[in-house]
């Protein structure tokens, strides 16, 4: 039995549109061409590792936040395990990702304390940050990610969906909770910095959304309307948990595509690397542009070479 004419026009019509969108929304990311990529430069840490979330480089070493173990490892950048900073008490609860400011110190995001410890080159806790739990400014809700430029702290606020900046006795909120539109985040679980602009995972909106240090969003890139595409798909994310900021370009995690993903400080896509990693959460570049990734999925670190072409 054939379905009324009426129907059939708007069945139509709706396979035409789906078709359409998909064409417009995919089209795009099947043709972007690649400038960078990555040779597999070596794995290491899967026997001091149990659950490597965050990663940071300097001075030569490579410091791992081990979140089930409540510490930082630290590696220096052949892969050799160098030292276990485990703070004393209160100690660090469930460490997430972390920043190293150039004056030595660690900022590592307590994720289960609401708060960032503020480590020195020994691993004692110096000072912390936050410590407050729940809604209000300056109050945190999971923070999980980090980030430092100058006296000013930046904090992927998780359950709050927001970033707040600390800077002595002031905090400003970047960002509000919300799905799709420019500003909007949704469990945002990193944040970087650069000269001038703050960069964030935005994790369950699958994108990178960009800030000025005010608070003003300046643009965003990623999966559309907030969609996480599983799948090869250039320059769409499916979970961003980790975002590094090194020489212009930006590193992300893509966290369920198992991949990093680079892009131009402006979203422009410039490659991927997906060979063998399974979940990664973080991603750091080393002093001659090797980048690091947390392979979470196999309790390890893979060093990675760039390439452009």
């Amino acid at each position: 039995m054939k379905a009324p004419r009426p129907l059939r026009w708007v069945a139509g019509a709706a396979v035409a549109l789906i078709l359409l969108v998909s064409a417009v929304a995919l089209g795009p990311t099947l043709f972007r061409t690649e400038r960078t990529s990555f040779m597999w430069g070596g794995a290491f840490g899967a026997a001091q590792l149990e659950q490597p979330i965050g990663i940071a480089y300097g001075d030569g070493h490579l410091y791992v936040t081990d979140a089930t173990a409540d510490r930082v490892a630290v590696f220096d950048t052949a892969g050799t395990a160098v030292a276990k900073l485990t703070p004393s008490d209160p100690g660090l609860r469930r460490p997430t990702h972390l920043s190293r400011t150039p004056d030595g110190r660690l900022h590592v995001a307590e994720y289960l304390a609401d708060r960032i410890a503020v480590m020195d080159s020994t691993g004692e806790v110096i000072e912390r940050v936050g410590g407050r739990t729940g809604s209000a400014p300056g109050a945190l809700d999971a923070p999980s990610g980090v980030a430092v430029r100058g006296d000013t702290t930046f904090v992927a606020d998780f359950y709050n969906h927001r970033v707040q900046a600390f800077a002595g006795g002031t905090v400003n909120v970047l960002g509000r909770p919300g799905r799709w539109w420019k500003g909007r985040l949704h469990y945002p679980t990193d944040v970087a910095v650069d000269d001038s602009l703050v960069y964030v995972a935005d994790a369950y909106n699958h994108r990178v959304q960009v800030f000025t240090s005010g608070g003003e969003a300046v643009r965003r890139w990623g999966g559309p309307l907030g969609l996480g595409i599983p799948g090869p798909f250039r320059g769409w994310l499916h979970v961003a948990t980790g975002i590094a900021v090194d020489s212009g370009s930006v590193y992300v995690a893509d966290f369920y595509n198992d991949r990093i993903q680079v892009f131009t400080t402006g979203g422009h896509y410039l490659g991927a690397f997906s060979d063998s990693l399974r979940l990664p959460t973080d991603v750091a570049v080393g002093p001659r542009g090797e980048v690091y990734v947390v392979d979470f999925g196999h309790h390890r670190i893979v060093r990675l070479i760039r390439r452009e072409r």
